[in-house]
């Protein structure tokens, strides 16, 4: 005889959620989340325990490529093929947004990413940016080192990093190196812009929610002096630390604060800044919003 699964099937009004309906199945099959994720694995299918919790909780639902996964849920649970799945909502449409949005050159790194991945771009959130830059004695932003902790929103293997020299720069001589935790992929310029947009590559694919930490530093050698530095955020939350290092032969008579929401734009605060004895200034920003954070300063 055929066993009936669907006299078994939980107790759920037709419109409830899919949340709410992973979770009345998972209690009434009393299965621990651990275990549901081993029985999975041994389907091959790799989902972790917090996935599984976010789903549960209604904190992130299945993406499409998650059906798999969803599908042997509703064997595993004992519930009839697509009691889970249709529950699941539709992608939500968002706006097309222009990639870089907060920056005046968004344009060109544009055109540059399509030389690169363009389906990279935004899958990535920083979770903490640690950035020092050295001005040399020639009043020049010779180098930035960073130290970037990250989050995957979507599967992703790379990092793409933006950098503009200043006004006349040449982009040869604008160069990324990877220092730890990546490789360096590929670099795209622009002559027109002295700009370059170039790929950090991780050392393996993370799913949702998973983190990385990486080293690299940006050179430029054109020599050109600098006024400012501005790091950009095209999405809130990062906690931001800023050094910059002037070499104590060449240090600047003013140095103040920049919070933009377009480089282009003006500044939102109005905050001068102490250099230390050995020519250093910082900014620490706990949860930077969208837009520039960053430090100027004037020469004369």
């Amino acid at each position: 005889m055929v066993k009936s699964v669907q006299a078994s099937v939980p107790a759920v009004a037709p419109e409830a959620s899919f949340a709410d309906a992973l979770r009345q199945a998972i209690a009434r099959r009393g299965l621990a989340l651990n275990r549901i994720r081993t029985h999975l694995a041994d389907r091959g299918l790799q989902v972790g325990v917090a996935t599984l919790s976010t789903w549960q909780s209604g904190r992130r639902v299945p993406r499409e490529d998650s059906l798999a996964t969803v599908t042997a849920l509703e064997e595993l649970l004992e519930v009839p093929p697509g009691w889970l799945t249709v529950r699941i909502p539709p992608p939500r449409t968002e706006p097309d947004i222009q990639p870089y949005a907060v920056v005046d050159y968004a344009e060109t790194l544009t055109r540059l990413l399509d030389r690169l991945r363009r389906d990279a771009h935004g899958r990535l959130r920083n979770v903490t940016v640690l950035e020092e830059v050295h001005v040399d004695a020639e009043r020049s932003a010779r180098t930035r080192r960073v130290c970037q902790s990250v989050v995957a929103v979507q599967p992703v293997d790379r990092l793409i990093i933006a950098h503009q020299g200043e006004p006349g720069s040449d982009a040869e001589r604008l160069a990324l190196r990877a220092l730890s935790g990546c490789r360096t992929g590929r670099v795209a310029r622009s002559p027109e812009a002295g700009a370059l947009l170039g790929e950090l590559l991780l050392d393996r694919v993370l799913a949702v929610g998973e983190t990385a930490v990486v080293r690299y530093e940006v050179e430029d050698r054109n020599g050109l002096p600098a006024t400012d530095y501005q790091r950009f955020s095209e999405w809130g939350g990062m906690h931001y630390v800023l050094e910059v290092q002037f070499d104590r032969s060449a240090l600047p008579v003013r140095v103040y604060e920049i919070r933009r929401g377009h480089t282009l734009g003006p500044n939102l605060v109005d905050r001068e800044l102490m250099l230390t004895p050995d020519g250093r200034v910082h900014v620490i920003e706990p949860s930077a919003d969208a837009g520039t954070v960053g430090i100027a300063w004037e020469w004369d």
